[in-house]
């Protein structure tokens, strides 16, 4: 099948692709010619993503604090890894992302 990029709208489609049960013929064409058609106003979505990305633009992205606060700990020996605490959130965060695909 040749794939058209002209960018004209096709004619009415069934589930199964055939054109001529969708225009009616050779079945009842008071049922099959209805056509039903779906719209998306993305605008208002756009405008609001728009004014998030500016909200966020303006955050740092490390919290230097938190990354003061590590180091710190870090050099006078008080900061140690939970390894097992490390993965079972791993896990479960890798739970929940193969959980969210299907």
């Amino acid at each position: 099948m040749k794939i058209d990029n002209t960018g004209k709208p096709l004619g009415a489609v069934n589930a199964r692709g055939d054109a001529r049960a969708a225009k009616g013929e050779g079945r009842d064409s008071a049922a099959s010619t209805e056509v039903q058609s779906d719209s998306v106003d993305i605008k208002s979505f756009s405008a609001r993503l728009a004014t998030l990305e500016a909200a966020l633009s303006t955050q740092p992205a490390v919290d230097e604090a938190k990354v003061a606060e590590i180091r710190k700990a870090i050099s006078e020996g008080r900061f140690s890894v939970q390894a097992e605490a490390i993965a079972d959130r791993l896990i479960a965060s890798v739970k929940e992302l193969l959980s969210d695909k299907h």
